[in-house]
């Protein structure tokens, strides 16, 4: 089984950043703006500074295999909520389970600030098979459809943890 890491993306390697989103051009299509652009990179890497997330690459042993962004907690204000804002995986590593495996990574990160007892994420109406991953890694359906103003339309999607969290799913 592959190796997966989640770490920074060195300054260096913004053009494999870029490399992922242009493999993932059929899930952008799902949203306002289809084409991978660096400018939408630099977008997602400040929203996620801004709004007190991290932006992290995901590494194989031979590659960047995808990103991802979250904000580890106190997301809009409230300091047991984090945030998922953005999973996306190349296509070839789709289907080997590495989306669940780092939904549980970055879960158990998230998850060692003993206040956090809930993980939100949303997820575009229009994105049938996204929704069924978030089910199959124990998300639920809290909200929505909720329109934004970029154009798509979501599913506010949560999990609960228990108060001081250390019990955390761990599927493989």
């Amino acid at each position: 089984m592959n190796t997966l890491k989640i770490k920074a993306v060195p300054p260096g390697e913004i053009d494999s950043v870029l490399e992922v989103y242009h493999e993932c051009e059929g899930f952008l299509a799902l949203g306002p703006d289809a084409n991978a652009s660096m400018q939408m990179v630099l977008r997602d890497m400040e929203e996620a500074a801004r709004e007190g997330g991290v932006f992290r690459g995901i590494y194989t042993e031979d590659r960047l295999a995808g990103v991802l962004s979250y904000v580890p907690g106190n997301f809009e204000g409230n300091p047991s909520h984090a945030f998922l804002t953005l999973l996306m995986i190349i296509p070839s590593c789709r289907e080997r389970r590495f989306g669940s495996r780092i939904v549980a990574m970055v879960e158990q990160e998230i998850l060692a600030d003993s206040r956090i007892t809930s993980i939100l994420s949303a997820v575009q109406v229009n994105n049938p098979r996204a929704l069924k991953f978030w089910e199959r890694n124990d998300y639920r359906i809290s909200g929505g459809p909720e329109a934004r103003t970029d154009g798509t339309t979501v599913f506010r999607l949560q999990k609960d943890f228990p108060a001081g969290n250390k019990k955390i799913n761990q599927k493989e």
